[in-house]
């Protein structure tokens, strides 16, 4: 997989996702929201952070001042709401612009020949755990990675790939069954085609209530990202395999549709936003139960350890929070475990996929 250096990181000294946390930390540390911090004498900035752990565990509810600017389009409001277990709680509501807020391009996807480099094109994964750079060699590779002679998604004669962009590209994204009945084309829509981000309004517990029992990802979208962009369930691989075409991820994970607009199947480094001071893996986003997500992978390269099914863990600093899965994997997290909001997901068409295996 290419490397993507796509991201704006937010230089904050933070622990955990609430802002009266930030303040705590500022007033106990005294310190700014540079890499003076990381300056202090270990046993000062040891002390300081232990006497913060008793305020902090519990702080797990979603800090909206978090999301990049132009993230939200609107005011933050909180409003009544019962969660799919019963709860009667609030929420808040975040109307998400649907385009990320940072430096993370959408695109590009088809390498337009079999010539092509990895930067020509995007990237795709099946669920296997192993992501592919969609480049020429990829596109001439499809019969035997998938064992099928029927893949030719490219002009013998000049090479050039069989692509399906603009409106027409957006509008197939919207059919993963592909009832056109045509075959073997790579697919595009880009922002520019759907006039740029849909925008969207999500309900999110204003605290996080632990669920009875987790409730698996399939359909429905399991969180947002902090550059405004919807994190999507795991994609229809296997439906969009059926029909012979590719229905192709950018760099960040990312692809669109006229009704669900952009989102991501994966947690790239393109969404690693709000770094921590303990070294621990950057905050990314939250899922719709309200818990935070962190990225798969800390500033060392390590996964983290001890996760429960739902791809989550505990620790004293952030209290509960997820782990995004290996960008292969074809989900950001596997199941919920706390309460949420019964979201009406906009697209993709076409059933649920299965559950993962």
């Amino acid at each position: 997989m290419k490397a993507t250096a796509r991201n704006t990181r937010q230089q904050l000294c933070v622990l955990t996702p609430r802002s009266f946390a930030l303040m705590v930390i500022t007033a106990a540390l005294n310190v700014g929201c540079s890499s003076s911090s990381r300056e202090q004498p270990s046993g000062a900035l040891e002390s300081a952070e232990a006497g913060l752990v008793k305020v902090l565990r519990d702080s797990r509810a979603v800090d909206p001042a978090l999301f990049l600017d132009g993230a939200l389009v609107s005011e933050v409001t909180t409003e009544e709401c019962t969660l799919n277990g019963g709860t009667r709680t609030t929420c808040l509501r975040l109307n998400i612009a649907g385009a990320p807020m940072n430096d993370a391009q959408a695109g590009p996807y088809c390498p337009p020949s079999i010539t092509s480099s990895a930067k020509e094109g995007g990237i795709w994964f099946d669920g296997s755990g192993t992501v592919h750079d969609v480049d020429g060699a990829f596109i001439v590779s499809l019969p035997e990675l998938y064992d099928d002679d029927r893949w030719q998604m490219y002009d013998p004669a000049t090479g050039k790939v069989y692509i399906i962009d603009g409106a027409e590209g957006c509008e197939v994204a919207g059919d993963p069954e592909n009832s056109s009945g045509r075959d073997n084309f790579c697919l595009s829509c880009s922002l520019e085609a759907l006039g740029g981000g849909i925008q969207q309004a999500i309900l999110i517990p204003t605290e996080p209530v632990p669920h009875a029992t987790p409730t698996p990802v399939r359909g429905s979208n399991p969180g947002v990202a902090l550059n405004g962009v919807l994190f999507g369930p795991p994609a229809p691989v296997d439906l969009i395999l059926s029909t012979i075409t590719l229905g192709v991820f950018d760099d960040c994970g990312g692809h669109a549709n006229p009704h669900e607009g952009y989102h991501y199947h994966a947690a790239t480094d393109c969404v690693e936003i709000v770094e921590q001071v303990d070294e621990h893996a950057m905050l990314i986003g939250y899922a719709m139960d309200g818990y935070a997500i962190s990225a798969h992978l800390d500033p060392a390269g390590k996964s983290a350890s001890g996760l429960d099914e739902c791809g989550g863990h505990q620790d004293d600093i952030r209290g509960y929070h997820y782990h995004a899965q290996a960008p292969g994997r074809n989900r950001i997290v596997t199941c919920l475990q706390g309460e949420s909001v019964d979201q009406v997901r906009g697209g993709p068409g076409g059933p649920p996929p299965p559950p993962p295996k």
